[in-house]
């Protein structure tokens, strides 16, 4: 055989190349025989030099429903991790596509049979593409998440779909893939830590000047430029300023605060004249504080202090580039309202969502 790359370790050892006409072969049926073949003609796309067609196939072999007592099974589990393995190890030469997009469009385009949990199996692989990938090389479909407002899931969301739905312990490979490729790649699960949110008065706001200017040169290179990042800092980040819009305005300024770290995060709101709206004008956080469920922390507080002024809807703005604080919003509860582009000086403009809740 003319292998190109070394055989995957965790499908089956093949002493010929295996025909997509034999997989074709089987029609509807997905019994033990075609799971096993799928799997075969996965490793021959893989040591043929064919990684995208390879998730191909192990999607296919995702496609049976299997008891937990089928042996099989127990010499080849659901492919989680031969899944979790092969974006690992994913070649730079060859093409693998975007394996979370593809995931993304596969879990939201499902059809029978069995499409609930084809769905949430598709959500699962999903999930190791977005532990595994970098976001800024293998991006979500903004597109399509907002146009058909897309919430991706949570991994309580997917356990619970995965345990409900699935013929056979389910969880634990896909778990198990989860915990290897966060060995294999040093990436901690992150850890809850003590959290509290105050409101500060203006004799802090330096404090939220010297968080906006650690966020924002961590998150936001790739998606402004430097000078616009530069620009926006001065224009909205001076202590004065902001002290003017809370005493002209009534702008609420809060930090987020956690035990061990101090202060790592801030957030800013007001309620317009006249209305029932609250608006979010900054919410941010330190990268490091990520995956933690911070962010969620701070959109519940601001939405009791909403609730508390007199308010029943919630709006902010997000940059249509920041997929991140976008996929938060959605989970959240927010949708999409419109596109807004505003003039902001010097050249310079916001190209964002606007995006609401109601409370």
């Amino acid at each position: 055989m003319n292998l190109i790359n070394q055989p995957h370790p965790l499908l089956p050892e093949i002493g010929r190349l295996y025909q997509a006409e034999e997989v074709n072969a089987f029609g509807k049926d997905r019994g033990a025989a075609f799971y096993e073949i799928c799997h075969q003609y996965a490793q021959t796309l893989w040591i043929t030099g064919f990684p995208a067609k390879c998730i191909l196939l192990l999607n296919r072999a995702l496609s049976c429903t299997l008891p937990a007592s089928e042996p099989i099974l127990q010499r080849w589990p659901l492919p989680y991790q031969a899944l979790a393995w092969l974006l690992i190890h994913r070649p730079e030469n060859q093409f693998i596509g975007n394996p979370r997009r593809h995931w993304q469009h596969l879990a939201t385009r499902m059809v029978e049979p069995n499409k609930d949990l084809r769905t949430w199996r598709a959500w699962a692989c999903w999930y190791l593409a977005k532990e595994i990938l970098p976001e800024t090389e293998f991006p979500p479909d903004l597109k399509q998440i907002r146009l058909e407002q897309v919430t991706e899931p949570t991994h309580a969301e997917i356990t619970a779909h995965l345990s409900r739905l699935s013929p056979s312990d389910e969880v634990t490979p896909w778990q198990a893939a989860l915990d290897w490729s966060r060995e294999q790649l040093g990436h901690a699960v992150a850890e809850v830590a003590e959290t509290r949110i105050r409101r500060i008065a203006a004799d802090e706001l330096p404090k939220v000047q010297n968080l906006g200017h650690k966020i924002w040169t961590q998150c936001y290179p790739g998606i402004l430029s430097e000078k616009q990042i530069d620009y926006m800092l001065t224009i909205w980040y001076q202590p004065a300023a902001m002290a003017r819009e809370m005493e002209q305005r009534g702008v609420w300024y809060a930090l987020v605060e956690v035990a061990g770290h101090g202060a790592v995060g801030y957030v800013s709101f007001e309620k317009y004249p006249e209305t029932n709206l609250c608006f979010i004008n900054k919410l941010y956080l330190m990268a490091e504080m990520h995956g933690r469920g911070l962010g969620a922390l701070m959109l519940d507080w601001v939405s009791d202090r909403a609730r508390e002024i007199g308010c029943n809807h919630l709006q902010l703005r997000v940059n249509k580039a920041n997929a991140p604080a976008i996929r938060a919003y959605l989970r959240a509860g927010f949708i999409f309202l419109d596109d807004v582009c505003s003039d902001i000086g010097s050249g310079f403009f916001m190209d964002d969502f606007r995006m609401e809740k109601s409370l």
